[in-house]
This record gives C-alpha cells, sequence and structure tokens, in this order.
C-alpha cells in the first residue's frame, strides 16, 4: 500500500493560525487539519445540507482520528514579524455602538511563511479514506485563520519528521504536535451546533440595535485531543547514488510495438534535442554535457533511457499507461536547484517527440520516482543481477598489457562512480586502477557476448579512432549499486545505451555463478 499525502499550498505565502489561548501557530498541527475536513464533510459542497455528513466521509474522519499522521512534511518556515516586536493595528470588527462602528486591536504579521508546501503523510491509508479524504480537500477554503486561504491536494510529498509511537512525556526534543483522539469529529460537531442554533432566532432577537452590537464569539474545546511525538529524519546519504529523481513520459508512435533496440538511442537524442530546444539558449551543462575546460566534469549528468514496457513492469511505478515503452528523464543525485528547475519548467507541457523515424506522443507518467527505489527488490532467495539494455558499449579501446573485455566492462561502472572511488590519473594505469577498485567492492561479468550487427547504432559521437563495441551482458555491481536503484552504464549510458535491468537467479545459482554469496 503506497503512503498517501495530503498537501497544503498557500496562495498568498503565509499561514495565519491561533491556538485556543491566542498565541500563534508555527503551522497547521493534524488536529487543525481534521477540523478543517469536518468542516468540508458537514457545511461543503458535498454535505447534505442538513448539517450532517454523507457516511463514507464520516468513516474517513473516524479513521483520521485514530490514526495520526505517520509523518510530516514540514519546510523551511519564517516568521513574517519585524524582529522580535508585534505590530498592531486598528480594524473595524462588524459592530457598532453608538451610531459609530467599533474598532479594535488586532496583531499583524504574526503568521508563517513557509518555503513549499506543508503536507501530512500516512503510510497504510487504506484507498476508502483516501479517495474520500481526497474529495474533501477540494472543499477546505482555508487552513487556520479566514486570511489564510488554501489549496489543499494529495500530491504525494516525503517526510522530514516521523512519528515516534515509543515516546513519553519524558522524551527530550522533537516536534510535539496536537492531533485528534477518537470522537473528536462529535466535539466539533456539537460546537458547531452550539453556535448554529437549527432553530432560526426570532424576528426580535435578530432585529439590529444600534448599541450593544457585538461580534459574535464561537465556542471552542480540548476535549478528545492528544500530544504525540515526532522526530527528524535523518537526511539519506546520496553521496554514491550516481542518479536521484527520475520522470517517466510513456511514448507511442501509433504502431503500439516498442522501440527497436537499435533505434533507442536515436529516439533518446531526439527527445535530448527537443529539451534542450523548449529550455533555449544557454542550456546547463547538465543538460548538454559540455562544461568548461577549466572545469572538472562530474562523473554523470542528465541521462535520458527508454524502455518497453516489459521492463517497466519491473520497476515500482503503479501507472498502467498502456503505452509500449517510456523514457526515462535521470537527474543526477548532484544537481542544484536552479539547474533542476530549469529542466522542469522546459517539460511541462512537452507532448511530443520527432524522430528520423516517426513522431511519439508523450504522456508524463505520475509524479517523480526515486531512482534510489525505481526497481521492485528481488524476490526471497534471489540474487539481484543486473543486464544492461538494450547493450552497453564500452568507454575505451583494449588498452596495452594485459587487458580483457571484462576489464573493459568494469572500467565502465568505475567512470559511474568514480567521484566516490579513490582519484586515478588518465591512461592505462589509472584505467587499471579504477577497474581493481571496482572488483574490490565485489562487482563482475559473469558473462558477456558482443553485437557485431550495426554497432554504430548504439554509440552516440564516438571518439576518433574509436570503434563501437556494444555487448550484453550479465553482471554482478557488488556493493556499488542497491537492489532497487536505476543506474546506467557504458559510453551511452546519458543516451539510450547501458540501462541496469534486474536479471534474478535463484541464490543458490548466483553463488555458483559470481562466486560469493550475496
Amino acid at each position: 500500500m503506497a503512503p498517501v499525502s495530503i498537501t497544503a499550498h498557500f496562495p498568498l505565502g503565509v499561514y495565519h493560525g491561533h491556538a485556543a489561548d491566542g498565541s500563534p501557530d508555527p503551522f497547521p498541527s493534524p488536529a487543525r487539519l481534521l477540523s478543517a475536513l469536518v468542516s468540508a464533510a458537514h457545511v461543503g459542497t458535498a454535505a447534505p445540507g442538513d448539517g450532517t455528513a454523507k457516511p463514507q466521509y464520516s468513516a474517513a474522519l473516524r479513521w483520521l482520528e485514530e490514526h495520526p499522521p505517520d509523518g510530516i512534511c514540514l519546510p523551511a518556515a519564517m516568521s513574517v514579524g519585524i524582529g522580535a516586536s508585534r505590530i498592531f493595528m486598528h480594524r473595524r470588527n462588524g459592530s457598532i455602538k453608538n451610531d459609530k462602528y467599533k474598532t479594535e486591536v488586532r496583531v499583524v504579521s504574526d503568521g508563517c511563511a513557509f518555503d513549499g508546501v506543508f503536507g501530512w503523510i500516512w503510510a497504510d491509508m487504506p484507498d476508502d479514506v483516501r479517495n474520500a479524504v481526497s474529495r474533501l480537500c477540494e472543499d477546505v477554503p482555508c487552513l487556520g485563520e479566514m486570511d489564510s486561504p488554501v489549496v489543499m491536494s494529495t500530491e504525494p510529498v516525503e517526510a522530514n519528521w516521523r512519528l515516534d509511537p515509543a515516546a513519553t512525556a519524558f522524551t527530550p526534543g522533537g516536534l510535539r504536535l496536537r492531533v485528534a483522539a477518537p470522537g473528536r469529529t462529535g466535539v466539533l460537531r456539537e460546537l458547531y451546533s452550539q453556535s448554529r442554533p437549527l432553530k432560526p432566532p426570532s424576528a426580535s432577537a435578530d432585529a439590529f440595535h444600534s448599541t450593544g452590537d457585538s461580534v459574535r464569539t464561537f465556542p471552542t474545546s480540548e476535549e478528545c485531543l492528544r500530544t504525540v511525538r515526532y522526530e527528524a529524519v535523518k537526511p539519506v546519504n546520496n553521496d554514491e547514488s550516481p542518479w536521484g529523481d527520475v520522470l517517466v513520459f510513456s511514448a507511442a508512435d501509433g504502431t503500439e510495438r516498442a522501440f527497436s533496440a537499435e533505434r533507442r538511442l536515436g529516439w533518446c537524442v531526439a527527445f535530448h534535442k527537443a529539451l534542450i530546444k523548449r529550455i533555449g539558449e544557454g542550456a546547463p551543462p547538465v543538460v548538454t554535457g559540455h562544461y568548461q575546460r577549466d572545469l572538472a566534469a562530474p562523473a554523470n549528468h542528465l541521462a535520458i533511457q527508454y524502455v518497453p514496457a516489459s521492463v517497466l513492469a519491473q520497476s515500482t511505478l503503479k501507472v498502467a499507461s498502456g503505452a509500449p515503452g517510456a523514457f526515462l528523464v535521470m537527474l543526477p543525485s548532484d544537481i542544484g536547484d536552479d539547474d533542476r528547475a530549469v529542466i522542469w519548467r522546459a517539460l511541462i507541457g512537452m507532448t511530443q517527440v520527432r524522430s528520423r523515424w516517426a513522431e511519439a506522443r508523450l504522456h508524463r507518467l505520475g509524479e517523480v520516482v526515486d531512482a534510489r527505489t525505481f526497481w521492485r527488490p528481488p524476490a526471497d532467495g534471489t540474487r539481484r543481477l543486473w543486464s544492461p539494455t538494450p547493450v552497453a558499449v564500452p568507454e575505451v579501446t583494449r588498452q596495452r598489457g594485459k587487458w580483457t573485455f571484462e576489464d573493459a566492462i568494469l572500467l565502465s561502472l568505475g567512470f559511474v562512480w568514480r567521484d566516490h572511488l579513490e582519484a586515478v590519473p588518465k591512461g592505462t594505469q589509472g584505467y587499471r586502477s579504477l577497474a581493481a577498485q571496482v572488483r574490490e567492492h565485489g562487482a563482475g561479468a559473469m558473462w558477456y557476448h558482443r553485437i557485431t550487427r550495426n554497432p554504430s547504432s548504439y554509440a552516440h559521437k564516438m571518439q576518433r579512432g574509436m570503434t563501437a563495441q556494444p555487448y550484453t551482458a550479465l553482471l554482478s555491481a557488488g556493493d556499488l549499486l542497491a537492489d532497487t536503484e536505476l543506474a546506467a552504464v557504458g559510453q551511452s549510458r546519458h543516451l539510450g545505451g547501458g540501462l541496469l535491468v534486474p536479471a534474478d537467479l535463484p541464490a543458490e545459482l548466483a553463488q555458483s555463478v559470481v562466486g560469493r554469496w550475496p
């Protein structure tokens, strides 16, 4: 069951909310979220109109009472106040006394600005609850004060605070938030009934009075609320992960067939050219692959791969597009925020790509995928090995002295992870050292087979004097690559070649092939 997130985006950039004692809230608590959803269920567009809620919404609210969020996505935030001072203003409050509008002193600029969306995450929310909550989010106009409009949805976000179910009142640190307890919905419904009775007031009671007319106040209650602790999520170490975010686009050229192996590189080159054209002048080096001569180029940059639907079925992506294949746009894990934004803006609305063979329609599938968890984990009792699809191409020619084709394959792995291995000089000596380091990490080639038909179809801009030597293989990446991680190797790893696809073997067989236990 995939995690479910509820997100809150504040169009004005600032959240305004106050606790029962009048102190400002730095951000909306899970208890406030439930209150907003209860209001949407009983008085929103999906409500029956008699002060009750439909059964599916009542059931969803009861589930939320019993299950606080497993995680919180709290973006960077700052108070919009000026220093430690509090700014006040006088404004009319809607009441009249002695034929004059009454004014009151109100605190201004005590809200909080967020650098991104706020989110609540549940790891195991049932589908019926998710569907009901998603509908209720559409009816939430504001979160906190009336001057705090909000746009709520169920887009996925990643938690940076996790619920600590074992915490006690004496557990130090962490983030303590108010959450609902069973019965909170009933408490809120009763408070609403008290403030807005179904019986209308009499004519005399509802008449205008020039004096003594006051602003109505609404009752509050702390009943059926409790406090839980959240602890900060330790950041995941991405240092040794070649790629991070992955965007997936289904592709169909009208033939209902996947692109042939010999044409995949050409299609990826066409996609790459279309992307650069959409970016326009000044495309960043992470896209073009061209870096200044005086700057050391990173090991990996933007990669564009094509996979048929049969290969995509091995991934964790749960979107069934019906297309015969899809493009994978892989962003390196060390990409800067500015370059990431440039790429995302260019990809928005990209609906077609034209190659020398045909035109393919594109459709983005789902949200951003994490390259570290792209593949499904291997089944119990199996060992994960890898096969480059459609083929891989070595980056260097045969070296002098003792040099095997397996050395060239391991060197390709070394080029991908070279920024995290011991630095080596250029040339044969450095290549041998890099391949040796890869062996020390448990990598190896179980078998390989060279492709001799149309080898140039699998390489893009080979260096002068080099001949493309594409191959298929069964590889072990050792501890360089996690079982669920997405990566590519070889000369064309950035454009249509060398994508490492799972090729699992029974553990006993893998031991005999690899020569070591997993």
